[in-house]
């Protein structure tokens, strides 16, 4: 049982998806894999498109490992792999490297170079290279917007955290490391505006300040910990008044 995606942030679109995944795969006594692409595909095709990452791949395997997936396929997305006709995908990688008796995706999946194979390609794929397809319906955010990674980001970057948590199903988190009360995540990570904001720290409260230059200056009553280590911070919601002096 196999389900393909970015999954980028593993947003209530995503688990609505897994979901169904999970419950074919134990129906037919398979085991589900989820196979995710790491850069995103937008990125290395030159698409103009805010592909900030909502998660660490890591992070993507942790969420999924809770919702019954019992692998995670990470496909490193080259230039290569999107000349693979939808042919060649559903050959190549479905069926002789993992083996698929069924696949599920989104109703709008497109896969293949160009983007030319969609739901009722892969349906005919499938029957000769011996897997069943299930297409699942998207998830409306709200009024005619589905749940998506698109949509979630759009509510970060605008600072919009109550929704943003409301599409998640959680707060949205970003891991990184921290020395002297300064966190550095990942280039291209998806931030709130410069603000501050109320969070945690792992699990401890925290204020929360990003900067112009996106770095994060995290505050709270402890004092200075110059220890340098690795960290995850949830935003919360924004706060009007000035960060604290003293810092973690």
């Amino acid at each position: 049982m196999v389900t393909i995606g970015v999954f980028d942030g593993v947003h209530r679109g995503h688990r609505h998806l897994i979901d169904r995944a999970v419950s074919i795969g134990r129906e037919r006594d398979l085991p589900t894999v989820l196979m995710t692409f790491d850069p995103h595909p937008a990125r290395v095709l030159g698409i103009d498109r805010d592909t900030a990452a909502l998660s660490t791949i890591e992070r993507r395997a942790e969420l999924v490992a809770e919702l019954g997936i019992d692998a995670i396929c990470v496909l490193r997305f080259t230039p290569a792999l999107a000349a693979l006709s939808a042919h060649n995908f559903a050959e190549r990688i479905l069926s002789q490297t993992l083996h698929a008796e069924a696949v599920v995706v989104g109703a709008n999946f497109t896969f293949g170079a160009r983007g030319a194979g969609n739901l009722d390609t892969l349906r005919d794929l499938g029957e000769r290279y011996g897997f069943t397809t299930a297409g699942v319906g998207l998830l409306e955010a709200v009024d005619t917007t589905t749940c998506s990674s698109t949509y979630t980001r759009r509510c970060v970057r605008t600072g919009d955290l109550p929704e943003a948590t409301r599409t998640l199903g959680r707060p949205h988190r970003v891991d990184g490391y921290l020395h002297c009360g300064v966190l550095t995540v990942a280039p291209n990570t998806s931030l709130p505006p410069p603000g501050t904001y109320t969070g945690t720290v792992d699990t401890h409260p925290a204020v929360i300040e990003v900067t112009e230059h996106q770095t994060l200056h995290l505050h709270d009553t402890t004092s200075a910990d110059e220890q340098f280590r690795a960290v995850s911070v949830a935003f919360h919601s924004q706060l009007d008044l000035p960060a604290p002096t003293s810092i973690i």
